[in-house]
């Protein structure tokens, strides 16, 4: 059960560039990343945060940082997985979040965004996914299926 006192990492993984947060018990106790997994740890100059809310500040500082250094560097590195599975991953995420519960594509759409997606392109991919049968989308929300394998 997550509690909003604790101690969170904040971190960006090394893999998907993801900027989050995880709540662990002490520094030597790996987590993962919330979009493709990989396998977070302690590295010095991590970031651990008291509150959950310190964590969500923390995050938004870094992704802010993050865009800032991308507009200076246009010549940025490619992102290591592909947008259909980078858009499963945050319906994923958002609804891991939300305890199980459908995910707005309001909320869905607004996370592509901040990741850089087009969201025409975000749109289209969430149909793959669908036709797929990886999701199901009413129209105003998102629920997982089945695993993206």
């Amino acid at each position: 059960m997550s509690k909003d006192r604790g101690m969170f990492r904040i971190y960006r993984c090394v893999r998907c560039k993801n900027i989050g947060y995880n709540q662990v018990e002490s520094e030597d106790e790996a987590s993962n990343c919330s979009l493709c997994q990989t396998l977070v740890i302690h590295e010095k100059g991590m970031t651990y945060a008291v509150t959950r809310q310190e964590a969500i500040a923390a995050v938004r500082e870094f992704a802010l940082d993050g865009q800032l250094a991308r507009a200076a560097d246009k010549n940025s590195s490619s992102r290591g997985i592909g947008i259909k599975r980078r858009v499963f991953n945050i319906v994923e995420s958002l609804i891991d979040l939300r305890r199980g519960k459908p995910a707005s594509i309001e909320e869905a759409m607004r996370e592509c965004s901040e990741a850089g997606i087009d969201l025409g392109r975000a749109m289209k991919f969430l149909d793959t996914l669908e036709d797929e049968g990886l999701i199901s989308n009413d129209g105003i929300s998102i629920s997982i299926q089945r695993r993206y394998e």
